[in-house]
């Protein structure tokens, strides 16, 4: 019989106090796992750090952070996403030298699972694990163009519009109407919004149920997007984000885009 690794399991059954319930404190969490607090905070400091843990700095409870969640959620289809979209993604990346991102809906927040980075010298990237603001990435703002307009309202019921740049949408007003542009057009663009000078250009990923459950971005910097480069990324980026969906099951894509 293998004997268990002692700080494996203690670093497991943390985990499973967190699963069980969100926003514990050291003090709860020490009392459910039964060791000594010095432990469960070292156990607790080594997790945030390597980002599967958050803490909340106003009131100190710990909770499992979306970098774990992507660890345990099972993805769409037979084949996961990331496996199927990255072969379209290294595409992407090839033909037009820049940032391409992929990100999926983890309770309810946009959420970075795969980036392939530019080798340009002069680029912005996110982090894989980062969650993506719905109104001020094209990536988000794909995502919630084409979701269900009643968890669309959910979503925007008590959102904070943080402000990132001058550029940032800071209402729901304006954030609905560019919604519904974008279920006209097919993609999303992210015009310094996010960051200064950084243009995106993201598209909706669709599931069985015909609704957005992720999505694709390109970015780069605002010196290299020449108009002949946004339209040919406008034009390409659906595609490969409809022929992603395809590959995950999707039978009636019109229907994706009617719903």
């Amino acid at each position: 019989m293998i004997t268990k690794v002692k700080v494996v399991s203690k670093t497991f059954e943390i985990l499973e106090a967190l699963s069980e319930d969100t926003g514990l404190g050291l003090r709860e969490i020490t009392e459910r796992v039964s060791y000594p607090k010095p432990t469960v905070f070292r156990l607790l400091s080594t997790l945030e750090q390597l980002g599967y843990v958050e803490q909340d700095k106003k009131d100190f409870t710990y909770t499992l952070s979306s970098k774990f969640m992507l660890l345990t959620r099972s993805l769409s289809g037979g084949r996961g996403l990331i496996a199927v979209a990255r072969p379209h993604m290294e595409m992407l990346h090839k033909r037009f030298g820049e940032t391409v991102n992929l990100a999926r809906l983890v309770d309810d927040r946009p959420v970075y699972v795969n980036i392939l980075e530019s080798e340009e010298a002069f680029r912005i990237s996110d982090s894989v694990g980062d969650a993506a603001p719905f109104h001020a990435t094209s990536i988000g703002k794909a995502i919630a163009a084409f979701l269900p307009k009643e968890k669309r309202a959910t979503l925007f019921r008590d959102y904070t519009f943080t402000t990132f740049t001058r550029k940032t949408i800071s209402g729901i007003g304006r954030l609905n109407e560019e919604l519904d542009n974008i279920k006209k057009s097919g993609y999303a663009i992210d015009n310094e919004e996010g960051h200064d000078g950084v243009i995106c250009v993201g598209a909706p990923i669709f599931n069985n149920e015909h609704y957005a459950f992720a999505a694709l971005s390109l970015s780069m910097p605002k010196v290299r997007a020449k108009k002949s480069v946004l339209d040919e990324v406008k034009e390409q980026l659906p595609r490969e984000g409809i022929a992603i969906s395809l590959e995950l099951g999707v039978t009636d894509i019109a229907k994706c885009f009617a719903a």
